[in-house]
């Protein structure tokens, strides 16, 4: 069976780095039935936090792709390092018994100096295993009587290693690239190469799917897998995500946390999407992808090689499409959902309304974020919009104050002869086609007529269709908007 795994440090908020790769992890497992492992890499614990940990559990189960086994799974022991430690000083000791690992006590000082050296040798900085020789009986008292040490894998001299990238290919790396790198700081503090390892061979790991910054430590963990007398999982390395300039991905040029773009206004299904297309695609130019249609198609074949730029555009539309979807498919799930977001924003005794104005075809598609819907709505509730009088007497359509005083007046005309229950859609064609006859009445162009009276109704540059304003304004409120254009130009 295949299992994959997700891996994240509590060391920062759920970034979005991570859910794409987890999601691809995910989708992995799925399309071959197989199962996907969550655990939790703390042992850098300086820099671990519970918060941390707790932000990325929850997210990653928000999103739905938190998988089969592990930490967020009540009851589920063993899936967080800090809780292993004995398995791993067990392996430990494994290596030091087969002389594969050994003890290492050169001072910080005296390795420092050695790369300064080779620094000024113009030599690659590795370590030159001064303590490799050590007699390991010797070693071992040494260790005992307390003088620090490190542990270090014994790495095998001028050995050709190369292992296939199911996204890349074949990769071949000589060892003689590679110093004996450290393993742990002591016999009950390892590092980060030795548990992932461990983690991976413990849980039965088939495929590691990570990112390509992982690429230059796969060579270590498949020698300390062969030390180990371990077989190693499949790799796959995807393609970093990047800004729009083609550099890596980074919270002082894009929000990087889940959290910031969920309290936005993108819905997580949304997310998913766009993340999913963030390195991969299908042979089709489909772009919306419900998750089942995700995990039918996904294939790391189809993963890309090179970095995938986070292009905002194309996540707001995405998000767009989704948000139109959720309103055609529940309008009151639909409230539920952005009831966070209108909150204290828009009158909560005009929810019936507001449903209406959501589902009216002329609002479909405009809203990119939930975020977006308290101002997108605001025109309709709030008091007559203020707006400079160069905004309705727009020059490109030549718009005199008496062309405009005729315009508004014969609207309000029209308007005081009519009746409609504000909110009944069913009246926005009659609106429209008497408006629309004020055009051949007064012997002026479109503009002339339905840019102004767009604007006195909505004080805005880009709004609704007029007969859509006038609708949801309700009758009262379109003549007191008519009245204040009428006395900015007098």
């Amino acid at each position: 069976m295949i299992r994959v795994r997700i891996p994240p440090s509590p060391t920062g908020l759920l970034h979005i780095g991570t859910v794409r790769t987890a999601l691809y992890n995910y989708l992995f497992a799925k399309h071959h039935r197989g199962v996907m492992v969550f655990r939790i890499e703390d042992t850098d614990k300086e820099r671990s936090k519970k918060e941390y940990e707790e932000d990325i559990i929850n997210g990653l189960v928000k999103l739905g792709i938190a998988g089969d086994e592990g930490v967020h799974i009540e009851g589920d022991k063993g899936y967080r390092q800090s809780e292993r430690t004995e398995a791993y000083t067990s392996d430990l000791k494994k290596l030091l018994d087969k002389d594969k690992a050994y003890y290492c006590f050169c001072s910080k000082e005296r390795l420092e100096e050695m790369r300064e050296e080779q620094k000024a040798k113009h030599a690659p900085p590795r370590y030159d295993s001064r303590c490799a020789d050590i007699n390991p009986t010797e070693a071992k008292k040494r260790m005992e009587s307390g003088e620090p040490y490190v542990i270090r894998l014994r790495v095998p001299k001028e050995k050709d290693l190369t292992y296939t990238d199911l996204v890349r290919g074949d990769i071949t790396i000589n060892s003689k690239e590679l110093d004996d790198f450290v393993i742990a700081r002591a016999i009950d503090d390892p590092l980060y190469h030795l548990t992932v390892v461990a983690d991976d061979h413990d849980m039965e790991i088939t495929h590691v799917i990570r990112g390509e910054d992982h690429i230059s430590n796969t060579p270590k963990q498949i020698l300390l897998f062969h030390a180990l007398g371990w077989k190693e999982p499949e790799f796959a390395h995807l393609p970093l995500i990047l800004n729009e300039d083609k550099s890596k991905l980074s919270k002082r040029k894009n929000k990087v946390s889940v959290d910031d773009y969920i309290a936005e206004g993108y819905l997580p299904e949304a997310l998913l999407n766009f993340l999913a297309l963030l390195g991969w695609n299908t042979q089709d130019e489909q772009e919306i992808f419900s998750m089942e249609e995700l995990i039918e198609k996904f294939s790391l074949n189809r993963v890309h090689k090179g970095g995938a730029v986070f292009d905002i555009k194309k996540l707001d539309w995405i998000n767009g499409q989704y948000i139109k979807k959720a309103i055609a498919d529940d309008i009151n799930s639909f409230m539920e959902m952005v009831e966070i977001f209108i909150k204290d924003k828009l009158p909560s005794d005009q929810t019936d309304l507001i449903k209406k104005i959501l589902q009216d075809p002329d609002f479909e598609g405009r809203f990119n974020k939930l975020s977006e819907i308290p101002e997108a709505l605001s025109i309709f509730f709030e008091n007559i919009p203020n707006y400079p009088l160069d905004l309705i007497m727009r020059e490109k359509f030549q718009i005199t104050p008496e062309m405009l005083k005729q315009v508004l007046e014969k609207a309000k005309k029209i308007i005081g002869e009519m009746d409609w229950e504000k909110g009944d859609s069913k009246k926005s064609d009659e609106l429209s086609e008497k408006i629309i006859g004020i055009v051949s009445e007064l012997d002026l162009k479109n503009g002339q007529v339905l840019w102004p009276i767009r604007v006195a109704l909505s004080g805005l540059e880009h709004s609704p269709n007029f007969s859509t304003l006038m609708v949801y304004l309700g009758k009262e409120e379109v003549l007191k908007r008519l009245d204040f254009a009428l006395q900015k130009i007098k």
